[in-house]
């Protein structure tokens, strides 16, 4: 069962794509993916639906817009210089404690959307991240703890506006967090179905 959400933006449906590559629309069960949806162990619930109904739930064009696979979350928290390659060809040290930023939730968009690139760019990059969804609240928790609380996965494309970084004081924000600087990929695959992220 891989999440997705079809429809123009902001006016999404909540679906599924199938294993036969069809998309079926699941909104009689689930009005979106949202925090509440995750939380309330919606996961389970629509697999449940999907035994039943999925013979019979509406089929949705391939031709509709794909949006996030997730609704709007309430924060996109982002781990920088998280590989060493990545340290080492921006002359940057392996950083001792994670390099934690914020994005804009309204920079998430479908995976096949527009760049929205500000008119001053001048060094637009880009780098195929893996996206963690929590699917619950946590606090505190182990390591060992840890992937419980995950809801699922997605690749997505992070955009950053190196000109900003290097020549703004505090330019964290200003590079990372513009409107339409992250593509999401198109569909959440569930932590339920791959349980140890570490073997892909």
């Amino acid at each position: 069962m891989k999440l997705i959400r079809c429809g123009e933006p902001g006016k999404e449906k909540p679906g599924v794509l199938l294993n036969d590559g069809a998309r079926v629309n699941v909104s009689q069960f689930v009005s979106d993916y949202d925090e509440g949806f995750f939380a309330e162990d919606g996961l389970h619930a629509l697999q449940q639906w999907l035994e039943r109904n999925e013979s019979t739930a509406p089929r949705v064009s391939s031709s509709m817009r794909l949006g996030p696979p997730i609704c709007r979350p309430s924060k996109i928290i982002c781990i920088g210089l998280n590989y060493r390659d990545h340290a080492a060809e921006s002359g940057a040290e392996v950083p001792r404690e994670p390099v934690l930023f914020m994005k804009a939730t309204t920079s998430l968009v479908g995976p096949n959307d527009p760049v929205m690139i500000p008119k001053s760019a001048e060094k637009l990059d880009w780098e195929v991240e893996l996206a963690v969804v929590i699917g619950k609240k946590a606090s505190y928790i182990t390591k060992e703890q840890a992937l419980k609380f995950v809801a699922g996965y997605a690749l997505h494309n992070d955009y950053s506006e190196r000109s900003f970084q290097s020549s703004v004081a505090a330019s964290g924000s200003r590079a990372r967090a513009r409107i339409r600087l992250l593509h999401s990929a198109l569909f959440l695959p569930l932590a339920m179905r791959y349980p140890n992220p570490a073997a892909w």
